[in-house]
């Protein structure tokens, strides 16, 4: 055996005496074993996944089908059908105005009355002319047979009887003008102008609001405005904060078909009947609960939260346990609302799947599971 070299200078002399063949030989054996350990560590490291993984433990939820509806909650505001501006249309001085801001008066109900003096007396004299017209026209129609008038002059005297007759109409008018009634069941909400005061025609003198219903305003998305395609299918209550154990039954009356600029929603208004034993005003704020007793193609069912999961593009599903081969499958849902406790209303199940209702954002497709029941 021969002897291994004493120091590095003697091995660094021993190559520098090797012709350049066999030095280009020697690299060339060296990179082949240097590859061949790196291959050899990476089998090495790969020959886990040749093993077959242990089903992962997983938490179940068995679906049971519902026949809920699903409900949905919007914050409403209270208001009135309409707000008007009650005015005279002729002028004078208002001698009465009874009513009391804030107070509800029926249909019919007076409003206000300017003094009548002037009006009644333009009334009496239009009566007078128009007496004094009849009469000239029946003489000149008597002239008119007898032949000694013309015809010319005849149809003036008639144009004059016709004309007092519009003007005893317009006095009649005027003086009907001078009062004002409620021109529906209304809330006087303001008063403008005093008692006693000398008002020009079309001058504001009380704000009324008709009250004869309410209306519940709400805004909804433009993903549930298909639910208004058949309004009648719709079931909504007001449930107010201080008696929020009595909820009150509203009915759809319009909805608007333009979004609103900012938020994109659509204004959907109710009609609420006014209610003698419980105090409601325009600009209050309620709660609006609005359900769908169309029949859906799907089933109705409640699930987990957890048990939501989402693909690449969005859309929401959820894992489905098939006990025979102990994997699961992944299956599209519709999300259509969430339960007051807290549970998420989701369509297209047949109601009788196991789900899987943890972690399952670390699933796949076929991928082995066992039932977790606890430890």
């Amino acid at each position: 055996m021969s002897q291994l070299p004493a120091s590095v200078p003697d091995l660094r002399e021993r190559y520098r005496s090797l012709s350049p063949a066999r030095r280009r030989n020697g690299w060339l054996v060296l990179a082949g074993l240097v590859v061949l350990v790196l291959l050899l560590s990476r089998c090495n490291g790969n020959s886990d996944a040749l093993v077959t993984h242990e089903p992962r433990p997983v938490r179940l939820y068995q679906v049971g089908e519902t026949d809920l509806a699903p409900v949905r909650h919007f914050v409403g505001r209270i208001d009135a059908v309409n707000t008007v501006d009650l005015s005279f249309q002729v002028g004078g001085r208002i001698i009465n105005m009874p009513v009391q801001q804030g107070t509800f008066v029926p249909k019919g109900t007076l409003i206000a009355a300017l003094d009548p003096a002037d009006y009644q007396l333009a009334v009496r004299e239009a009566e007078l002319q128009l007496e004094q017209a009849s009469r000239d026209l029946e003489r000149t129609r008597t002239l008119l047979e007898r032949g000694t008038l013309s015809q010319a002059n005849f149809d003036q005297a008639e144009t004059a009887h016709n004309l007092r007759k519009v003007a005893l109409d317009t006095a009649r008018r005027n003086l009907a003008y001078t009062r004002i009634v409620a021109p529906f069941d209304a809330l006087v909400t303001r008063r403008m102008v005093d008692p006693f005061t000398n008002v020009p025609a079309g001058a504001q003198i009380v704000r009324v609001q008709n009250v004869e219903e309410f209306r519940v305003h709400i805004n909804v998305p433009e993903n549930l405005m298909a639910a208004l395609d058949d309004p009648s299918l719709l079931v909504a209550e007001a449930i107010f904060s201080n008696e929020p154990e009595l909820p009150l039954p509203i009915e759809y009356r319009e909805h608007e078909t333009e979004p609103d600029a900012v938020a994109q929603t659509y204004r959907v208004s109710f009609g609420l009947p006014r209610q003698e034993d419980r105090t409601i005003l325009p600009g209050m704020t309620v709660t609006v609960r609005v359900r769908s007793t169309g029949n859906t193609s799907d089933a109705i069912n409640e699930v987990p939260q957890s048990a939501l999961d989402s693909d690449a593009s969005g859309a929401f599903r959820v894992w489905v346990y098939l006990a025979d081969a102990s994997v699961v499958k992944a299956h599209p849902v519709k999300v259509l609302g969430v339960t007051e406790e807290g549970k998420a209303l989701v369509a297209g199940l047949k109601g009788n799947e196991q789900l899987v209702s943890a972690g399952v954002q670390l699933l796949h497709d076929d991928m082995p599971v066992t039932p977790f029941d606890g430890f």
